[in-house]
């Protein structure tokens, strides 16, 4: 099923599409939707779809803007644009940004059922051309894209000789490609792909770094390959380093790889600097490598701070979720976990007692990470409790232990505001409600560029920005059902969304209840005045 986004800044036309066109029976799902580009384009990189659906004229950024990031960031998403000006100059545009279809408003669900599914079998088609080694092998070796590859493996070896690396950087400018810049950034990426499937991988990596404009350059290794990006200064590099193994991550040929590591090195701002950016990247990859199976993208910048996340232990996702949590988040957080596992929290059943384990080994962890001998923070009894003990009191006994690790972590400094997305969530839990916040609002709060903060964040809290923020206005969105008489529209403007369908939408989306029907399982007082 094809994953379609959809931007437009008219309310009453997302309303219309969303709900009027028959998408799953088309073999489509909406993913998500967005009044403006900027807002849009956090969330794209998120979902990662298949097919964007996006209006031209859009305050912030319109839609050529978003078109041009999203073709720089996800190359082989599919581009519809909706449009009311029958402009030539715009189609024009479109064409050079690689839009597949240009419908006028208004649209009939037949004509945008067209059009999806023209887009949708393109997709496939070119899906289906790259598994093709042959092809994908002429691609790589046409015109001087195999030379310039060749000439860049020597960059990343571990010794070189400055003349060598001059000589390089004037081979490299005769055949097109200009490797002088502001700051550099080396990206290792390791996968355990052979033969077929390692070449379609470098080829993907490669054509993913043509569409970077010459800010981006790979070529293979034995673990995989290798990146150069460029960079005007030390932000702006990073910003693109992150932005493409993020890119990376998404391509199809690597999306399933179970085992993915994109292992970001520091920025030097000398050329003749690059292997030390190369061997700080290889130093993260062999550092990180004891954790075992797993997708990460992790910098030189986290590596340190990722000490206790590469430790011996399994990492558990309950405790990424209570790592920087305070206190008062523990019984939404149990509750949450309890659904997803598909048992009550205070219930006996396997899930359950599952989650009292998890419960306990997030304890230990979060204890041991403030510097804490956990059997001194954690009483004997309560864990044995926990492990043992009957449902309801076994889960209690779990609270009070969280409890009592989450206060040795705050005692000892290295709470929730120690971190960038510690920072974040504090930032997060007091600014959720403003419908104008976005990715690169907390991102500059915490000093990190967007894409890397948007790496962080998603791989230490188990799930994406635009995930949390959703979460955290849901659940405000639930308390106020339940215990004030407010209209759902209202309640949609208190937890920062302008729509109140919209609202409404991902209310059931997450809840499997429209507002109405959620609040009239939990209200706790008769007479709640609902629209």
């Amino acid at each position: 099923m094809m994953k379609v986004f959809l931007v437009d800044d008219e309310i009453a036309i997302r309303e219309n599409l969303r709900n009027s066109f028959p998408w799953e029976e088309n073999g489509f799902q909406l993913v998500g939707e967005a009044p403006d580009g900027e807002m849009a384009l956090p969330m794209i990189r998120d979902l990662n779809p298949d097919i964007l659906l996006t209006d031209i004229r859009m305050p912030f950024m319109d839609g050529m803007q978003l078109c041009a990031e999203v073709k720089r960031m996800l190359p082989w998403v599919g581009v519809v644009i909706l449009s009311g000006y029958d402009d030539f100059a715009y189609a024009q545009k479109a064409i050079s940004l690689g839009v597949r279809e240009y419908l006028l408003k208004p649209i009939t669900a037949q004509e945008l059922g067209g059009a999806l599914t023209r887009v949708a079998e393109r997709i496939c088609e070119e899906r289906r051309a790259q598994e093709s080694v042959a092809s994908l092998r002429r691609d790589m070796a046409s015109g001087n894209q195999f030379l310039r590859e060749k000439l860049l493996e020597s960059l990343f070896t571990d010794e070189g000789d400055r003349f060598e690396d001059e000589q390089l950087m004037r081979q490299m400018r005769a055949m097109g490609v200009n490797l002088a810049a502001g700051c550099y950034v080396v990206i290792d990426i390791a996968f355990p792909l052979k033969d077929e499937a390692r070449a379609r991988a470098r080829a993907a990596l490669s054509q993913l770094a043509e569409a970077s404009g010459g800010s981006v350059f790979t070529c293979g290794m034995a673990h995989g390959a290798r990146a150069l990006v460029l960079g005007d200064n030390e932000r702006d590099a990073e910003e693109r380093a992150y932005s493409f193994a993020a890119s990376a991550a998404h391509l199809p040929q690597l999306e399933n790889c179970e085992e993915l590591m994109l292992s970001i090195g520091e920025t030097v701002t000398d050329y003749f600097d690059i292997r030390r950016s190369m061997q700080s990247a290889r130093h993260v990859r062999h550092a990180a490598a004891g954790v075992g199976a797993g997708r990460r993208i992790i910098g030189v910048g986290e590596l340190e701070d990722s000490t206790t996340v590469l430790d011996s232990l399994e990492l558990s996702p309950l405790y990424e979720r209570l790592q920087y949590a305070p206190a008062e988040e523990i019984d939404g957080v149990l509750a949450e976990y309890a659904g997803l596992l598909g048992g009550g929290a205070d219930g006996s059943d396997l899930a359950a007692g599952y989650l009292r384990v998890a419960a306990v080994i997030a304890a230990r962890r979060i204890a041991s990470d403030a510097g804490a001998d956990p059997q001194g923070v954690l009483d004997e009894a309560s864990v044995s409790e926990a492990l043992h003990g009957a449902a309801a009191s076994g889960l209690e006994a779990a609270k009070a232990l969280l409890r009592a690790a989450i206060a040795c972590r705050d005692r000892s400094g290295r709470g929730v505001g120690e971190t960038p997305v510690g920072r974040a969530r504090v930032f997060l839990s007091k600014r959720f409600a403003d419908p104008n916040l976005m990715l690169q609002d907390v991102a500059g709060e915490v000093g990190m560029s967007q894409s890397h903060f948007s790496t962080v964040f998603a791989q230490e809290t188990g799930i994406t920005f635009t995930q949390y923020l959703t979460g955290l206005r849901m659940a405000k969105a639930k308390e106020l059902l339940t215990a004030t008489q407010m209209r759902s529209s209202e309640i949609a403007f208190a937890v920062g969304y302008n729509d109140a369908h919209y609202f409404s939408y991902l209310f059931k989306k997450q809840t499997g209840f429209t507002p109405s029907e959620y609040r009239k399982s939990n209200k706790n007082e008769p007479g709640a005045n609902e629209n």
